[in-house]
């Protein structure tokens, strides 16, 4: 039997050298690549050719508080056309899962949403190279 435990607490991420604080109660940070890393072609004969696909690409989504004083400061960098750094750090894996960007941008100033109770906005980084 395989006990593993996780902690939120040891996830962090940093955008342009300053630590993202006040996440939403669902999911933090969601990477994803923007194509496959591998595409398929089956010939007639059923021959299998792997084309290794060079696109890196992907995208950053920070789910936050409408509270967190992140938003404002992202607002800025996404008004300001900033281009940042973004590392991600997870160490409940041994070793500690790194995943990092260079180069990115807030691809839209997130949604000014006022609600009944404190709810949360999604915000949006372009990365051209994710490395993991």
């Amino acid at each position: 039997m395989n006990v593993t435990n996780y902690d939120p607490m040891k996830v962090s991420v940093v955008v342009d050298g300053r630590v993202v604080t006040g996440f939403a109660d669902a999911s933090m940070v969601t990477v994803t690549r923007s194509e496959d890393i591998v595409s398929t072609t089956v010939g007639t004969q059923g021959d299998v050719v792997y084309s290794e696909n060079a696109n890196k690409s992907g995208t950053i989504t920070m789910s936050l508080q409408v509270t967190s004083a992140s938003v404002i400061w992202l607002n800025s960098i996404a008004k300001n056309r900033k281009e940042v750094s973004v590392v991600i750090s997870d160490a409940n894996q041994s070793p500690t899962e790194v995943t990092s960007a260079s180069r990115c941008r807030i691809t839209k100033i997130p949604d000014n949403k006022k609600e009944k109770t404190a709810g949360s906005v999604d915000v949006t980084i372009f990365a051209p190279e994710i490395i993991d």
